[in-house]
């Protein structure tokens, strides 16, 4: 009799494509930076700026529903992650190395985690593809045209392997990618 491995466990809904997506892309020279500056000076939301990074990654295109649909959908959640947020930004001045921050930072990133699962979620439904992400997060959050720009610029810069030195990224041998290509699960 031959045996068989049991069958691998469906991925958790927090483990998907989007939150892979998101956590090396942030890692990406100046993405962080951009994301924050959005964040701080338009009161953007970094998760909706992440799954329209994606969105434009893959090529695909959003609607003003779908757009106002994830806005209204994350709202709830995201009062609670800025609650959080705004205590971890008071204790780095505090305390920067002590348990609490520690704590708040992992509870925003499960939080933000949660959000963007929900995305993942929405980004399976079927919706009218008619207009650009970035142009859908630049309406609503004020970006300029440059910056707009400068965001496609860092998309276009990790989907061709530009913005990961040497190559291609260490999430590369878990997803299967190679620079120059969308990201997996599109």
């Amino acid at each position: 009799m031959t045996e068989t491995a049991p069958p691998s466990p469906p991925l958790s809904p927090l483990q998907n494509p989007l939150w892979d997506f998101s956590l090396e892309f942030y890692r990406q020279p100046q993405v962080a930076d951009f994301l924050l500056e959005c964040q701080d000076t338009r009161g953007a939301d970094v998760c909706l700026l992440l799954w329209a990074s994606y969105t434009s990654a893959c090529g695909r295109q959003l609607s003003d529903e779908s757009w106002r649909v994830a806005d209204r959908g994350l709202a709830p959640r995201r009062r609670m992650i800025n609650s959080v947020r705004n205590l971890r930004r008071m204790l780095a001045r505090v305390n920067k190395g002590g348990w609490l921050y520690e704590w708040c930072k992992r509870s925003e990133l499960r939080m933000e985690q949660r959000q963007l699962a929900a995305l993942w979620k929405l980004n399976g439904e079927a919706w009218p593809e008619t207009r650009s992400p970035l142009e859908l997060a630049g309406q609503q959050y004020g970006l300029l045209q440059k910056e707009q720009a400068r965001w496609a610029g860092l998309i276009d810069a990790y989907s061709t392997g530009i913005g990961v030195a040497r190559g291609a990224s260490p999430l590369d041998a878990v997803t299967g990618n190679t620079p120059g290509t969308a990201p997996d699960n599109c």
